[in-house]
């Protein structure tokens, strides 16, 4: 999954983009396989300009598809740019929203099996998960520079900010590329949340830069459990934070704000949050 969003949303031409802002709605539409030979559509949904006048801020849906023309991933992305764009009074040509009527293809093809070749093969699920628990998942991750230049040129990214280590200091100015950031941040949870047949994402929010050899560790709570499905499955509703160079062992006997789990809270009010309530995750 975090591959194939990393392989969706990765854009060559990108070079005058600042950040990426974050992803909203992620959908896995069908699997990809082995061998499979890719292909990308972006298509530019929204232009704005921030609040200070010098940026503007770019929403994208970007679509992966296979060599049998059919769309394996859907993500919107938004990126940040350091120029505003000049009012226009020109009609742009709106491009509609095309229903996915294949949506939950992928997903219903698993419940199908749910009482067959899954139930062969009985839930190992390492927790029992239930609203309102938080997780300190106790596994991290981390990525060398060398491991971010060697992704990030497998996507054919060309961004100076993931490469040029002469213009820009790898200890705090190099960036790990988003969709990598987003990748560790998922694996770092994965051992709590054995095991994930299927995944969407509704939103991500990049809070802060990731740089090679930080620490990546996450915590997670859980917001909603549906078990009525077929089988031993069970639709989980869970919103992840990744945190970086800190072992979220020491956050054991830490207050976290409930409200840092809010879906959809944009990235200041987070940071404000933590300064204000929980000032070791600022």
């Amino acid at each position: 999954f975090s591959l194939a969003l990393f392989l969706a949303s990765a854009m060559t031409h990108e070079d005058a983009a600042k950040v990426q802002v974050g992803f909203g709605k992620v959908s896995y539409l069908w699997p990809i396989f082995s061998g499979d030979t890719m292909s990308q559509v972006f298509t530019v949904r929204k232009i704005r300009n921030t609040s200070d006048g010098h940026h503007s801020i770019i929403n994208f849906t970007c679509d992966l598809i296979n060599q049998r023309d059919r769309l394996c991933m859907r993500a919107d992305k938004a990126l940040l740019f350091q120029f505003p764009v000049p009012e226009s009074n020109l009609a742009a040509r709106v491009v509609p929203d095309e229903p996915l009527l294949d949506r939950h293809l992928f997903r219903d093809h698993l419940l199908s099996k749910a009482t067959t070749v899954l139930a062969e093969h009985p839930s190992n699920s390492l927790a029992d998960l239930k609203p309102g628990m938080l997780i300190l998942h106790t596994m991290h991750r981390s990525l060398t520079f060398s491991q971010s230049q060697q992704l990030a040129s497998l996507a054919r990214l060309t961004h100076e900010r993931h490469f040029n280590s002469r213009k820009y200091d790898r200890t705090h100015e190099i960036f790990v590329p988003g969709g990598l950031v987003l990748g560790i941040t998922m694996s770092a949870a994965a051992r709590d949340l054995y095991e994930i047949l299927h995944e969407e994402i509704q939103s991500c929010a990049y809070v802060n830069n990731l740089h090679p050899e930080n620490v990546v560790g996450a915590i997670s709570y859980v917001q909603a459990v549906d078990d009525n499905l077929p089988g031993d499955l069970e639709v989980v509703s869970v919103t992840t934070l990744g945190i970086k160079n800190i072992d979220t062992r020491d956050l054991a006997n830490v207050d976290i704000p409930a409200e840092l789990f809010q879906p959809g809270i944009f990235a200041k009010e987070l940071e404000k949050i933590c300064k204000n309530s929980c000032p070791i995750l600022s």
